[in-house]
C-alpha cells in the first residue's frame, strides 16, 4: 500500500480508534485522546514500517507548540493509534530526527 500523508492513511480506514495503551500512554504525557487525534488529523508520517503495517506520524497538540508522536496500525478496517508519546531526547534530537 502506498502510502504518501495522514490524509491518504485515513481515507481508507471506516474507523479511527485510540487502544487502551495509546489512552493510558497519553495520560501519562498529560493528553487527552482529543489531542492524539488533532495530532494525526494535522500531522505527517514521517516514518513507515510496512512490514508491520504502521505509521509514526508527528503532530501539533492544539493550542501548543508540543509535537506528538502517534504510531498507529493501518491493517484493518479502521484506523488504530497504538502508542502515544512526546519525542525527547536522547532517541530524538528533534521530533523529526532520531537521536
Amino acid at each position: 500500500m502506498d502510502i504518501s500523508d495522514t490524509e491518504d492513511l485515513l481515507s481508507l480506514r471506516e474507523h479511527f480508534r485510540l487502544s487502551e495503551h495509546a489512552l493510558r500512554e497519553a495520560h501519562k504525557e498529560g493528553l487527552r485522546a482529543e489531542d492524539v487525534l488533532y495530532a494525526v488529523l494535522h500531522g505527517d508520517i514521517i516514518e513507515q514500517y510496512p512490514e508491520r503495517q504502521r505509521v509514526l506520524i508527528v503532530g501539533p497538540v492544539r493550542q501548543s507548540e508540543t509535537p506528538v508522536h502517534v504510531v498507529c496500525d493501518y491493517g484493518s478496517a479502521e484506523l488504530v493509534a497504538v502508542t502515544v508519546y512526546i519525542p525527547n531526547r536522547p532517541h530524538w534530537l528533534t521530533a523529526v530526527n532520531r537521536g
